[in-house]
């Protein structure tokens, strides 16, 4: 299986108004417009999909209140669409579409799709010349400047789970997925979806007395210059901010959070760590910070008991 990015993401929006403008103020190209729904792209072409929140046709929410409906993962051709239907039919249900999209969920109930990927799969690079002790790159030239943000792709989703282990295992042993790091102690895991890869493509994050829910959807743009831009821009529009600007210290990406409408939250993120399969996994201990976008921490099946946490180390 040989899977190329995340094609599309499906929400039922309890406001289309509202939820069409945070995602154009987001700084996406609006496609499609009608009563079935609203589709915005990147500029590789990846989508959001707004559909009304009583759309008929909708994939089935995994608990009740959650918005975020359906992810579709852009494979390379329809020689993958074959071989996941062969893994997938024997023990699940699956719904497919005439241009061979396949739709069916994972262990918590979230909709995932597998759609033969049509889209760009990068851009021409560039890069802004940077200016370190002892090393001038960038001369007789002032730095970029973004008035606003225009995210390239979509570049990970992160889920709350209930069931940490059937989940990983799923996407592991099932759709090929490979662990880049996790938090000791099953608290999350970080995974990609390819041998060489960004640093993740999904995270999970356990939850275990909690209901499965999307907890962020990440956007990867140019450079830190856009991250800033945008994040700036996006707070003049009047959305709130999550947390921001800062840098995560596994994966090495800069961020910048702001709270969705449709539920979760939505991530600018630029220069994430990319890795080969020589790259070794880390068990991250962790505390309160491992994860500082969260109001609620990372944690673990015992956190209620324990109350003192190790600082984050590798083990």
């Amino acid at each position: 299986m040989t899977f190329v990015g995340i094609e599309s993401v499906v929400y039922a929006a309890r406001d289309m108004k509202k939820s069409k403008r945070f995602f154009s103020d987001w700084g996406l190209k609006k496609i499609k417009d009608g009563k079935s729904g609203t589709v915005f792209e990147t500029k590789i072409g990846s989508q959001i999909v707004l559909r009304p929140k009583d759309a008929k046709d909708l994939p089935r929410a995994a608990a009740a209140g959650v918005d975020f409906r359906e992810v579709v993962w852009g494979v390379s051709s329809k020689r993958d669409l074959a071989a996941i239907k062969r893994e997938l039919a024997p023990d699940h249900d699956l719904r497919i579409d005439k241009d061979g999209t396949i739709h069916t969920t994972d262990p918590n109930g979230f909709g995932i799709g597998f759609r033969v990927w049509k889209h760009k799969r990068s851009l021409k690079p560039t890069r802004a010349g940077v200016n370190t002790p002892g090393n001038r790159e960038r001369i007789n030239e002032v730095s970029r400047f973004y008035e606003r943000a225009h995210p390239i792709r979509i570049g990970h989703i992160v889920f709350f789970t209930p069931d940490m282990k059937a989940t990983e295992d799923f996407y592991k042993k099932r759709l090929g997925f490979t662990v880049s790091d996790r938090y000791a102690g099953g608290a999350g895991v970080f995974l990609r979806y390819a041998a060489e890869s960004d640093h993740h493509n999904m995270f999970l994050i356990n939850r275990p007395a909690g209901k499965p829910e999307l907890q962020h959807l990440a956007f990867e743009v140019a450079d830190i210059h856009e991250v800033f831009g945008g994040g700036m821009h996006f707070d003049k529009c009047g959305w709130q901010i999550e947390v921001g600007p800062g840098r995560h210290p596994i994966s090495s990406a800069y961020f910048w959070y702001f709270r969705n409408p449709c539920g979760g939250a939505v991530e600018y993120f630029c220069d994430s760590d990319y890795v080969t399969a020589d790259w070794k996994p880390t068990a991250y201990r962790i505390n309160r910070f491992s994860e500082w976008h969260m109001a609620e921490g990372i944690r673990v099946a015992d956190d209620d008991k324990e109350k003192k946490r190790p600082a984050m180390a590798a083990t």
